[in-house]
């Protein structure tokens, strides 16, 4: 699953959006497939993967070929991968274009709109209607966050909402309660107090509550939970949400975890070179579904000693969510042969064999289901599945831009000492000039 900045579109992404409309516009459809003899096709797929010295996750993908060859001989998959999910929005709208395009593409819900929006994807719901395909087996709030209006354009795959993950053990060595599902920001920043160690003579603390991460899949929520938000409700707009009230105090209420040493500096956490909370330094992170993978493979935090629980709330109990699925272009002209691929990739068989990965949640909800008791985690994630709100690139195409400078204001504030109005006043002129 990719992360939710986009950074490739911060050199060409505004120039790449005209030049995709206007390529649209001229060119049409192109030979994208290309056939073998009289019955056999090609669909060429691209998604943000590389190759993988995982061996799990090699077993993964031969065995998920080997199957979609066994249903369908006569369509061979061309994957196209393109490492890194930094670069694979500019990668892919140049390739829009150039009029080199792939059939399929992964979409991420954090960079949907830069597609949707573009007229670049094919409307999924002529077919659904046709074969009365059954949408009811997704998360509804998933499968929404590549949907307008009546029109869809990709089937999910896997997603996640941000979570709160701890250590056990330095809760029970600070004599504090494992936190609960509706604990509240009070009861957070208390518990961050009394798992902090400052022993005395040290410059500072030698173990903290919480790590503050810069990014804003990291710091969103909290936003939210306060009634703020970083744009207005048409997505048009910072000024009206970045600088208001509501959103200034949940800033505040982050930089004072930093500012009372109950959270390490951002240059004390990439001092540790490597996961602070892995190595012990930070009692609690936020993070994703795949961040079970790392904590799996970790050589210094046993995988006993995490819990996972839903994120302290105020005002409003709400997450975010991260979903990739996939799309089908509109210069693909094998759409029927990219149909059945879709709904292969997001059909059980293949989820069955992804969330045995442990990067997400399978988005069709009897194969999440039926994982609740796989492992000590996934009841919570499942749980706070309802909280879960799109990510703002699900609808606003600049939003890179938007994260950028939103990383920017709040690196203003934790290491430059700005005043929170000040900044986040700033950020909003920024973005409002951006978009």
């Amino acid at each position: 699953m990719a992360e939710a900045r986009q950074i490739g579109l911060r050199y060409r992404g505004q120039v790449l959006l005209t030049l995709v409309g206007l390529s649209l516009g001229l060119a049409g459809c192109h030979p994208s497939s290309r056939s073998t003899d009289a019955t056999d096709v090609t669909l060429r797929v691209a998604d943000w993967g590389g190759a993988s010295a995982d061996p799990a996750i090699s077993r993964f993908e031969s065995e998920v070929m080997a199957e979609w060859q066994r249903q369908h001989p006569h369509i061979h998959i061309a994957p196209e991968h393109i490492p890194g999910s930094d670069v694979y929005v500019s990668k892919m709208l140049t390739a829009f274009v150039a009029g080199t395009e792939p059939d399929v593409m992964a979409l991420d819900a954090s960079s949907a709109a830069v597609f949707i929006e573009n007229n670049t994807l094919l409307d999924m719901t002529p077919r659904i209607e046709q074969e009365h395909f059954d949408l009811g087996d997704y998360y509804p709030n998933v499968l929404d966050l590549a949907r307008r209006g009546s029109h869809l354009y990709a089937l999910p795959a896997d997603f996640t909402p941000m979570m709160l993950y701890y250590n056990k053990s330095l809760f029970r060595n600070a004599g504090v309660p494992f936190p609960q599902d509706g604990w509240t920001w009070n009861e957070f920043r208390e518990d961050c107090r009394r798992l902090t160690v400052w022993p005395a003579g040290t410059p500072h603390p030698t173990q903290y509550g919480f790590e503050l991460q810069n990014w804003m899949p990291g710091w969103i929520p909290w936003i939210w939970q306060n009634g703020g938000d970083v744009l207005t409700p048409d997505g048009k707009h910072a000024a009206g949400a970045l600088d208001t009230a509501a959103t200034g105090e949940a800033f505040q209420f982050l930089y004072k975890l930093v500012a009372d040493k109950l959270a390490p500096t951002l240059s004390e956490s990439q001092a540790q070179g490597a996961d602070p909370f892995q190595s012990g330094l930070t009692a609690m992170q936020i993070s994703g579904h795949w961040n079970l993978v790392g904590l799996r493979a970790s050589e210094k935090l046993k995988l006993a000693d995490v819990g996972v629980v839903g994120l302290p709330e105020r005002r409003r109990r709400v997450t975010v969510l991260y979903e990739s699925g996939y799309a089908i272009t509109k210069g693909c002209r094998r759409t029927a042969e990219a149909w059945e691929y879709v709904k292969f990739m997001s059909g059980p068989f293949v989820q069955r064999k992804k969330a045995e990965l442990g990067v997400g949640i399978s988005a069709n909800r009897q194969v999440a289901e039926s994982r609740r008791e796989a492992s000590p985690f996934e009841a919570a994630f499942l749980d706070n599945v309802r909280y879960g709100v799109a990510p703002k690139g699900a609808t606003v195409e600049n939003y890179a831009q938007v994260e950028d400078i939103g990383r920017e204001a709040m690196e203003e504030i934790l290491v430059g000492g700005k005043p929170v109005s000040s900044a986040l006043r700033e950020a909003a002129k920024r973005i409002d000039a951006e978009l």
